[in-house]
């Protein structure tokens, strides 16, 4: 299984197993001629008594053959390890080369370190372990320390601003080539848009999301504020905390993909739980994930995505597209992860839609349909009643949750638009 092909590009796909460290698990072949890839496990992991599938969904365990991605797409298991417009921003910046130049498995496997984000790791061969496969990463991403984050938020704003790689080239020569190193490659595995960084602190690994050109109001103490607004619902969520630089607000999110020990934990999103083919289009709805979680083993997600779903809607979260929803898989079944994303969107509408669908009424955000079809979620009329009025009370109270996380007055009057579906 590990080796090159004749008509392609072949690449080890390692999984962290717990105790074990990362072991091959599969390889993915890039034909470049026809754009496709396939994916196929190797067997002597399939025998492993510890062997974890990679996606339960569309790649279980035992395949007839192996599987063929579309033209120009990556499969959804592997794409939930890639970075995303930041990370993506910063491959670029690296490599000197646009974008759009860079293939799904160029951007997929370029950097690598075991503080990457989820268990997956790529590299050339079984034997060598994991690696950085492009020739300018460098062969490390980095985890930034607490006491160089002012330096990483100065590095950030300046690359958010950048437009070309000229200017780069400049803001490289002004800063020690470790310190430019360490402020942009620790965002290569992280997912989303927003400007992001691993950071370790003293109790953990952390996300750190930071301020970025163009915010109408403060969103990482925004974001802060909704996330610990969510728990008080609830509703799971993964811890943070926001830290203040010279160069604006840092939102520091606990990462869940790690264990107490510290070791990687595999997950999968929203979009590889539902087999979607692409993240373009309709991704379905609320009660769809529900029902595939359970058909998957998760018999208690249900309740906890009902949660999210009625908060969000009170809250104008819109962004609650499936990769801001994600399942730990172990061999026996999986587990719905605690959410990592939720904030108001900066749009200002007269009407507000979820990303998913909600209930009878498609994907409009507001109580009477979140509340209209409970029953996919495990949940009676009145069940879904009582927990929606349970959120409800709580949520009147989000102002001065608000001011209490320190949000500015200002933003506090404008987010009162995106809470005008709370029952008064």
């Amino acid at each position: 299984m590990m080796r090159m092909t004749s008509d392609g590009r072949g690449i080890v796909v390692f999984i962290w197993l717990p105790e074990k460290g990362y072991v091959p698990a599969a390889l993915l072949t890039e034909h470049r001629p026809d754009r496709l890839c396939t994916l196929g496990y190797g067997q002597r992991y399939i025998r492993r008594p510890d062997a974890v599938p990679l996606d339960p969904v569309s790649f279980p365990l035992v395949m007839a053959t192996p599987a063929t991605s579309r033209r120009g797409e990556m499969f959804s298991v592997l794409r939930d390890a890639a970075p995303d417009r930041w990370g993506r921003k910063i491959l670029s910046l690296l490599a000197g080369r646009h974008a759009v130049t860079l293939t799904e498995t160029d951007i997929l496997t370029a950097a690598h370190s075991a503080n990457r984000i989820g268990a997956l790791a790529f590299g050339e061969s079984a034997s060598e372990g994991p690696k950085s496969m492009a020739l300018w990463a460098g062969g490390s991403v980095y985890s930034v320390p607490r006491d160089d984050i002012e330096q990483v938020a100065y590095v950030v704003a300046k690359v958010d601003g950048l437009d070309d790689d000229a200017d780069l080239d400049e803001l490289r020569r002004a800063l020690p080539e470790e310190a430019f190193m360490q402020a942009l490659a620790s965002s290569l595995s992280v997912g989303g848009g927003r400007p992001k960084a691993l950071v370790e602190m003293d109790d953990g690994a952390y996300i750190a999301k930071f301020s970025r050109r163009g915010d109408p109001w403060n969103e990482p103490r925004i974001e802060h504020a909704t996330m610990t607004l969510a728990a008080r619902c609830g509703i799971s969520v993964a811890g943070t905390r926001v830290l203040e630089t010279a160069y604006g607000s840092v939102l520091l999110v606990k990462r869940f993909d790690r264990t107490d020990a510290g070791e990687p934990r595999h997950f999968i999103s929203g979009f590889t739980l539902h087999a979607a083919i692409s993240e373009e289009g309709m991704w379905g709805g609320y009660q769809d994930l529900a029902q595939l979680a359970r058909q998957h083993g998760d018999a208690f997600s249900g309740q906890e995505l009902f949660r999210r779903m009625v908060f969000n809607a009170l809250c104008a979260n819109i962004d609650d597209h499936p990769r801001n929803h994600a399942w730990f898989v172990t061999r026996t079944g999986i587990a719905i992860t605690p959410v990592y994303d939720v904030v108001p969107t900066q749009a200002r509408f007269r009407k507000y839609e979820l990303a998913l669908a909600c209930g009878h009424r498609g994907r409009e955000a507001t109580l009477t349909n979140v509340l209209s079809w409970p029953e996919p979620f495990g949940l009676r009329k009145d069940e879904a009643e009582d927990i929606g009025m349970g959120i409800v009370k709580v949520m009147r109270g989000w102002r001065e949750h608000y001011a209490a996380c320190g949000v500015a007055e200002r933003d506090i009057r404008e987010l009162e638009h995106r809470f005008a579906q709370l029952p008064g």
